[in-house]
């Protein structure tokens, strides 16, 4: 066969080979940017290779077919080159499952695919994105990883069947119920984001992307143009009364670049808002209490911290805190658990760390809340803000050892700030300038780093 003849053949074999798999990477990486390795082994039943998010090194992988030994060979060696090169990887998971025949060496084959996933952990970003099934043991792999993000309806993660689960039958249980991306979303909170749409699920991972930095050595800044001394005025009256919710979507959108903002889990544990937003060009990791302190908003925000110390993002937390969610005695054991571990993950992280108190600081809560009592780097305060122990009832009901003139007094941010709580107390409107000041400052930050792993479960 002389030389045409083979480049002839070669692209008749590229040309059969736009699958499903193959198309999907080809959406989710810039335009003619997606170049496939080992993509002769069609036996893998998966594709996997490397390109441009947003200009930025990617790799990435897409299902295809059943996991074989292959397929897992074929994944670890993507994962490995992610690995070596500091770049992020996306799982796009719609798979079968576990090829049956294969006996132990499927087991085998998930064992290679967890010890990839798990040395990669707290080194480079790992986002999965579910299209379709990912059930039984496939469903480790997305919840090893940093981000999920999965489809509302028309794909399934689950353990086990419901047919097989105990009771299912009593309460009717069904596969939307149980294991959709909806489900997840809104109720077992093991799903960052979920979309409508396939090309949705992979812009949300794009975006991801294109706000974490490329490995935990890396810092995700660059050049910002947005004003750095933009104002806004509305913020001076934003906080109404000490009882009227806080827009704090609000105050995300007004500190942020351009005003935007990208909310991890927005539908799980509304109570406390977490996202991702660039200030002055560089990301940072906002936390907003958006009511009383409850199980999963706290469950959210521990791990969000987590995976922020891990990549070098900084940590703003916005703080309007007075009481705990009412809960069951039960549940009080759940919510020491989370507490503590929000606790812990602040005391140890050692990005930059900036508390902006909007209006309540009241007692433990306003402790967990990055206070300067945990470690907090710069601890700045609205005029409104109240700072306390207990709250007014508590101080003048139950210890009866303040009028309210006297509570006005010994909670303003101005005692705060006396006894060094607090380092300024600042106008609303000008927020942005200050949070930009102390980012800046903190840049330098150095704390012995080593690699973070995390609990993203």
């Amino acid at each position: 066969m002389d030389t045409l003849s083979k480049i002839s053949t070669l692209k008749e074999l590229k040309n059969s080979e736009e699958s499903a798999a193959r198309i999907r990477l080809e959406k989710f990486f810039d335009e003619n940017s997606f170049v496939e390795l080992e993509g002769f082994m069609k036996e893998a039943n998966v594709v996997t290779g490397y390109g441009a998010v947003n200009g930025k090194l990617c790799f990435a992988y897409a299902q295809e077919g059943p996991v074989n030994k292959k397929h897992a060979k074929k994944i670890a060696d993507v994962y490995e080159k992610a690995i070596n090169m500091g770049a992020p990887i996306v799982g796009i998971l719609d798979s079968t499952g576990v090829e049956l025949k294969d006996g132990q060496e499927a087991l085998e084959a998930y064992g290679i695919l967890f010890q990839n996933i798990s040395c990669a952990s707290g080194l480079i970003p790992q986002i999965s994105v579910v299209l379709g099934d990912c059930l039984g043991m496939a469903t480790y792999i997305p919840l090893l990883a940093d981000f999920r993000i999965m489809k509302e309806q028309d794909a399934n993660m689950f353990l086990s069947s419901p047919a097989v689960i105990k009771g299912a039958d009593e309460v009717k249980l069904n596969y939307k119920d149980y294991g959709s991306g909806e489900t997840h979303a809104t109720k077992t909170g093991l799903v960052h984001r979920a979309y409508k749409t396939e090309e949705d699920c992979l812009k949300g991972a794009c975006r991801l992307i294109d706000l974490l930095p490329l490995n935990n050595m890396d810092v995700a800044v660059e050049l910002g143009e947005d004003d750095l001394n933009r104002e806004d005025e509305a913020l001076n009256s934003i906080v109404a009364d000490d009882s009227s919710p806080i827009d704090m979507r609000y105050i995300i959108s007004s500190i942020s670049d351009d005003f935007n903002y990208f909310e991890i889990q927005p539908r799980f544990g509304e109570e406390m808002i977490c996202c991702f937003s660039k200030i002055n060009g560089g990301t940072v990791g906002i936390i907003a209490n958006n009511g009383p302190l409850g199980l999963k908003g706290t469950q959210k925000a521990g791990k969000f911290v987590k995976i922020c110390d891990a990549f070098n993002i900084p940590i703003v937390t916005l703080t309007d805190i007075a009481e705990y969610e009412r809960i069951t005695a039960g549940q009080q054991n759940i919510l020491m658990s989370f507490s503590s571990h929000l606790l812990m993950g602040l005391t140890e992280a050692s990005v930059p760390k900036v508390n902006v108190i909007v209006r309540r600081g009241i007692g433990s809560g306003f402790l967990l809340m990055n206070s300067k009592y945990i470690g907090a780097d710069i601890v700045l305060a609205w005029p409104t803000a109240e700072i306390s122990l207990l709250s007014r009832k508590g101080h003048v009901d139950i210890m009866q050892q303040y009028t309210d003139e006297s509570y006005d007094e010994a909670s303003s941010p101005y005692s705060s700030a006396e006894r060094g709580y607090i380092d300024d107390i600042i106008i609303p409107a000008a927020t942005r300038k200050h949070l930009i000041a102390a980012l800046e400052m903190l840049y330098t930050k150095r704390v012995q780093a080593v690699p973070k792993k995390h609990n993203s479960v």
